[in-house]
């Protein structure tokens, strides 16, 4: 499931953003499509605009109601008539998203029956990101369950002993009836405080597995970020060829 929608607060329209010919939300769903174990792929929306993009190119959607906020809710919705073990959800605004960590994400579920919820976490490598407050934080424990996320710079460094940290992606996947439940859940103060979705699980005492990847990940907040995307698939090879793959899907 890949949530969209329009009326970003910060990037107005980012969904149909153009990067290198194809709109983002395209970047996306063709990135998806190339993982091998992904049954279906649908883009979910309350847009006329993302739907018949979407549909132009071949994809699926599924319309949903306007009143979301969450993209959780937003994909819940979504996902109600439609038969699943497990919801995978990428956001619409990770165009550099690596379709082989979408096994990762699924790992856990086969290992261990008592995950219901898995998040991909990446290697903070520029300590400037830890002061970006559009980068949320988070910390895991021993086990790799999520402690805490914040947009503030998590752990605070009183003593400089080289601290792992992560930033949270807009990649998650849940079993199907955890997404039901985790939507019906009370939204909570540090959820609303830190404006972190992910913060609801946490508060009412249910666990995140963290899923670590060594690589750097981007997403796209504001208008300036497409030109460092742009720039990022020109110059990594590995960007490079999943751009020249999807480009001819």
């Amino acid at each position: 499931m890949i949530p969209a929608r329009m009326a970003s607060s910060r990037f107005p329209g980012k969904p149909l953003a153009n990067i290198l010919g194809l709109p983002m939300i395209e970047h996306v769903r063709r990135r998806v499509l190339l993982s091998q174990l992904v049954d279906e792929v649908f883009v979910a929306t309350c847009d006329q605009e993302i739907m018949e993009t979407v549909q132009h190119f071949g994809g699926k959607v599924v319309m949903t109601s306007k009143k979301h906020v969450r993209c959780t809710d937003r994909v819940e919705e979504a996902a109600k008539n439609i038969t699943s073990d497990i919801i995978v959800l990428v956001q619409g605004d990770e165009p550099l998203f690596m379709p082989e960590v979408i096994e990762k994400l699924i790992n856990p579920f086969l290992l261990d029956s008592s995950v219901t919820c898995t998040n991909l976490l990446s290697l903070i490598k520029d300590k400037n990101d830890l002061d970006d407050i559009d980068i949320v934080k988070a910390v895991v424990n021993k086990i790799q369950n999520v402690m805490y996320y914040s947009r503030s710079p998590i752990p605070y460094v009183q003593v400089d002993n080289d601290p792992v940290c992560y930033r949270q992606t807009g990649v998650s996947a849940f079993t199907h009836t955890f997404l039901s439940q985790f939507v019906n859940l009370s939204p909570t103060m540090l959820e609303n405080t830190e404006s972190i979705d992910f913060l609801r699980i946490l508060e009412h005492g249910c666990n995140i597995r963290g899923v670590v990847v060594s690589q750097e990940t981007f997403g796209v907040d504001r208008e300036g970020d497409i030109e460092k995307i742009e720039n990022i698939i020109r110059t990594n090879p590995m960007q490079k060829e999943y751009y020249d793959k999807i480009v001819n899907l």
